[in-house]
């Protein structure tokens, strides 16, 4: 089976094209990473480099054979990882991915209810509008995802569950001149500032179809959003004497509106994101069943 030296050392020839460069990158000498890649060549069965005096290029065979050493060294750091952690806490580290939507609705409950039964567990919540969330969980950047799956395709070795299709609501502070002119379109409420996670194309293609699908609106909501952060305590925070408009899901704003710091804007039509619990089906540990377990049942709960 391929060694870690040998993915390291073609990896970083394949970056940088030069035996010496490679060899100073990862601490061995020329002779070294020569054998290396030597070794990876036998094993494989395939010339890797075109090498000449001054450089070393991929073959076409290396070109191809480089997505896959790079995903063998991302499973190989991964193992390592989780072998460490393993060793330092005596339990797994439960990472989870979610979107700004739904760290308090539905992560924060399910967390605490953990606790209490697992009081030794550690969670990482990593919170961000994730663009290609399905490709991170393969990737081994998190155990599980919660959030908007609005725009992904079917993908093969996963659970996916519609937790909730939430509608989007929009604020402004309470002095706003918005709420003196009565319910608006989204055509109309997108003359003003907007502050958002980040809009990835799916959105966006249906904040243009709903102001009508011409150049014009694509124009205006490519230009969009104003201010993008995926923490929604900044982006609430702009709510307090901006002329800024925050759109998200009616919990988030919970506290700010029970405030009366800003108000909630009529808005038509309704459109909602499709918050999804993801899950890879090949992996099963006690930490990341029982999470999944009660993240599921506060659905079922809540039918």
């Amino acid at each position: 089976m391929t060694n870690e030296n040998s993915l390291t050392a073609f990896l970083a020839l394949a970056r940088t094209g030069s035996f010496k460069e490679a060899a100073r990158a990862i601490g061995v000498s020329n002779a070294s990473l020569s054998r290396y890649i030597a070794q990876l060549e036998a094993e494989v069965e395939l010339t890797l480099f075109n090498r000449t005096r001054n450089n070393s290029k991929l073959t076409r065979e290396g070109e191809k054979f480089l997505p896959v050493a790079q995903s063998l060294k991302a499973d190989l750091d991964s193992y390592a990882r989780r072998v460490s952690e393993m060793r330092a806490t005596g339990r797994r580290v439960l990472r989870i991915g979610c979107g700004p939507l739904t760290s308090r609705t539905l992560i924060i409950p399910v967390i605490l209810q953990m606790r209490e039964e697992m009081p030794d567990m550690r969670f990482e919540v990593l919170v961000s509008a994730y663009q290609r969330p399905l490709d991170l969980l393969q990737g081994d950047q998190f155990d599980i995802f919660v959030g908007d799956l609005t725009y992904t395709p079917m993908a093969d070795n996963v659970e996916i569950v519609v937790m909730d299709k939430q509608p989007i609501i929009f604020l402004a502070h309470a002095s706003h001149e918005i709420h003196d002119k009565g319910p608006q379109s989204l055509a109309s409420l997108l003359e003003y500032p907007l502050a958002s996670p980040h809009l990835h194309k799916h959105w966006k293609a249906t904040l243009i179809t709903a102001l009508g699908g011409t150049d014009l609106a694509a124009e205006k909501v490519n230009a969009l959003p104003h201010i993008e952060c995926d923490d929604y305590g900044f982006l609430t925070g702009l709510l307090d004497g901006s002329d800024f408009i925050v759109g998200g899901m009616p919990e988030t704003f919970t506290e700010i509106l029970a405030s009366k710091t800003a108000r909630e804007i009529a808005v038509t039509p309704i459109i909602q994101w499709n918050i999804c619990a993801v899950r890879k089906t090949q992996e099963s540990t006690p930490a990341l069943d029982q999470f999944w377990s009660k993240l599921i049942g506060m659905n079922a709960g809540s039918a």
